[in-house]
């Protein structure tokens, strides 16, 4: 099925990396809409060679499709019922990218296919964050908040990273200079929220490197190389921080110095600690939640100026209730139980596939910590980049289980002769 997921995978590039909503000319067009129509039509006239796949049966996926659907029926007890309307559109085109993409999703190619969606997700909010860089904080256009650039790119790096190995000399290089754009992209941004997630992908690819040694096998944590790492990295950072615009630096000096920053001032309607405290107020006041897309609204019940959570956690908890919030944060723990299964140094005998399986579960775990870390401080809890990721790390974990674990997820061929009408209802 491989232009079923070649369709998948520039489908996730548009939804993470909004090509459409930075190239002129392509705003009108509904790009995201023809690539799951091709990858669909892709799926169904390929379903007698396509095994199809009982989405409610991965253990991985089980937690995000709550998640989506509880976002879904908050309707029925939404304060705001226009504005939760308005963001089901997302969310049903998220849960239904998600359902396609584990039901073409065959191989382990397949899935360093999906793994390459997101590379050049990165790859277009780079350019386009460069080439419209004029000085002061970057930005896109008003399409784009420079915060959910930088969350995405944080989602993304460990990805890009894990893409280098294996690669010929002049694939590393470019990978690697993709690398490098989206870190520095993520600083001109001057989202602190970023420059932390971006510094959890860093320790975390230290702890876990994101490499094979000259075996073949994944790298193992050596001290001593990580040494020298951190001094590299101290060294580039201070080169680096020169070269930053003045606002840049005043913005990503807060971070070491609470006292200058207005986030963390409580005296202030519009800090992010303050907006935190009423917004948790207001959730618990109702724990049920008040509604897909009422953040903003419940803010402005509480006595605030209206404004958004700056935390996935107080996001999915104030709209969704302390059901939606559990899902939310149970979706991360499972993503990261199962690939921790994945063994990280395969027996011999398992060959290359082994040992590329192991590192593409390592990249989505570091990517997953750098998700949540780059999250805590931005109202991203239904963004295409976690839950794309999350879909793609349950295709990796049914394709790598043994025959066992994978035939119960599996329905016979012959079975599937609608499956991707089928699967929509699963």
């Amino acid at each position: 099925m491989p232009m079923g997921v070649s369709a998948v995978a520039v489908m996730i590039m548009l939804m993470v990396g909004k090509v459409s909503e930075w190239v002129p000319g392509l705003l009108p067009i509904p790009l995201v809409k023809i690539a799951f129509l091709f990858a669909a039509i892709s799926a169904y006239r390929n379903r007698a060679a396509l095994a199809a796949v009982r989405v409610r049966s991965l253990r991985i996926a089980r937690p995000a499709i709550a998640f989506m659907t509880l976002a879904l029926l908050s309707v029925l007890f939404s304060i705001y019922k226009s504005q939760t309307l308005i963001g089901s559109q997302l969310i049903l085109i998220l849960l239904l990218s998600m359902t396609l993409l584990l039901k073409v999703t065959q191989t382990l190619r397949d899935v360093a296919r999906l793994l390459a969606g997101f590379a050049w997700a990165a790859a277009s909010l780079c350019v386009g964050l460069l080439l419209h860089y004029h000085g002061g904080r970057a930005e896109i256009n008003e399409n784009f908040d420079p915060n959910a650039i930088a969350y995405a790119l944080d989602t993304a790096l460990p990805i890009v990273l894990a893409l280098r190995a294996r690669q010929s000399r002049l694939g590393r290089l470019v990978v690697s200079a993709l690398a490098l754009a989206m870190v520095l992209s993520v600083l001109l941004t001057g989202s602190r929220g970023g420059a932390i997630g971006l510094g959890v992908v860093a320790a975390a690819t230290l702890v876990l490197p994101l490499s094979y040694d000259r075996n073949g096998a994944l790298k193992r944590f050596s001290l001593a190389r990580s040494l020298v790492k951190c001094a590299i990295a101290i060294a580039a950072v201070a080169l680096a921080w020169g070269l930053l615009p003045e606002d840049t630096q005043t913005r990503m000096a807060t971070l070491v110095n609470l006292q200058k920053d207005y986030s963390a001032d409580a005296n202030l309607k519009g800090s992010r600690w303050a907006i935190w405290q009423r917004d948790v107020g207001m959730a618990l006041k109702r724990p049920i939640g008040y509604g897909l897309g009422t953040a903003e609204a419940v803010d402005g019940l509480g006595g605030g100026q209206y404004r958004a959570a700056h935390n996935c956690l107080v996001q999915a908890f104030v709209e969704l209730g302390a059901l939606g919030l559990w899902l939310y944060l149970y979706t991360y723990y499972t993503a990261w139980r199962h690939l921790g299964r994945i063994p990280p140094h395969p027996h011999s005998s398992s060959g290359d596939d082994g040992a590329r399986t192991a590192l593409y579960a390592r990249a989505i775990c570091v990517a997953l910590a750098g998700n949540l870390a780059a999250g805590f401080f931005l109202s991203e809890a239904y963004s295409p980049a976690l839950w794309m990721l999350v879909a793609t790390a349950a295709a990796l974990v049914r394709i790598s289980a043994p025959a066992p674990d994978r035939a119960a997820a599996v329905v016979p061929a012959a079975a599937s002769a609608q499956t991707m009408i089928a699967g929509v209802r699963n």
